[in-house]
């Protein structure tokens, strides 16, 4: 950063324009009206796009935080850190409309009939990986003796938080100026916060990430990952516990 100055906000004429047409019919009505996407911050003499500078920072910080920290409980800690907050920022210092995020119904069409898909193959997988030890041993701690309406409730709404940060809030931002390229994007902190789960899910992530961002980018809307992984998640909860 240059001496004696904070960072400079200078016009990059069209980059809005790009960033609306990298993203692809998809994202043509996301992308429209964006304003911090065509400004850059000057920083040691190098410009960087200002909405991915606060992106990436804010992202970052809030994943450490719910990393490192449990406040009430860590479901509901999480839907305060990675929805309330970026829905906050979006709303009040970003001046967008939510819709914009993914906060919509979008092609629910599409997105019924994949979720619908996913349910009746995803039960089948977790079936028999819910059963494993490693499996067992992770999500026994994670059940607390909690019942399994508890379990139900608590992981629908830390999933909704998730979802919208990384298939709604995380996606979009990087679309507008990677266009499709931020669903692989999006993949990174994503696998990352699964580093101490079992192995073979660390590994899915990859897929996983990948199907839960084409799915968001082709409704433009994150709920209909929100209601898979929802079920994905309390299922291999329930068949962990042996509720199931």
């Amino acid at each position: 950063m240059t001496a004696g100055k904070g960072p400079r906000e200078v016009p990059a004429a069209g980059a809005a324009a790009r960033g609306e047409e990298a993203a692809g019919g998809a994202a043509s009505g996301l992308a429209a009206g964006t304003g911090a996407t065509g400004r850059t911050w000057r920083i040691w003499g190098v410009d960087f796009d200002a909405r991915i500078v606060q992106i990436v920072s804010i992202a970052t910080v809030i994943l450490i935080i719910a990393f490192n920290n449990r406040f009430v409980e860590a479901e509901y800690d999480r839907f305060v850190l990675e929805f309330i907050i970026p829905i906050a920022i979006v709303v009040l210092v970003w001046r967008e409309d939510p819709r914009q995020y993914g906060l919509r119904l979008g092609d629910w069409r599409l997105g019924l009939g994949v979720v619908v898909a996913g349910v009746a193959v995803m039960a089948v997988v977790i079936w028999f990986l819910g059963r494993q030890p490693d499996f067992r041993s992770y999500y026994t701690d994670t059940i607390a003796g909690r019942p399994m309406w508890r379990l139900i409730l608590d992981t629908g709404v830390d999933l909704l938080a998730w979802e919208f940060f990384f298939r709604g809030w995380l996606l979009w931002a990087l679309g507008r100026k990677y266009g499709t390229d931020a669903i692989w994007l999006q993949i990174i902190p994503f696998a990352l916060m699964h580093v101490w789960k079992p192995e073979i899910e660390q590994l899915s992530t990859l897929v996983g990430g990948a199907v839960f961002g084409l799915l968001a980018w082709r409704t433009r809307s994150f709920l209909w990952g929100w209601l898979l992984h929802w079920f994905m998640m309390a299922w291999v909860l329930l068949v962990a516990a042996g509720y199931a």
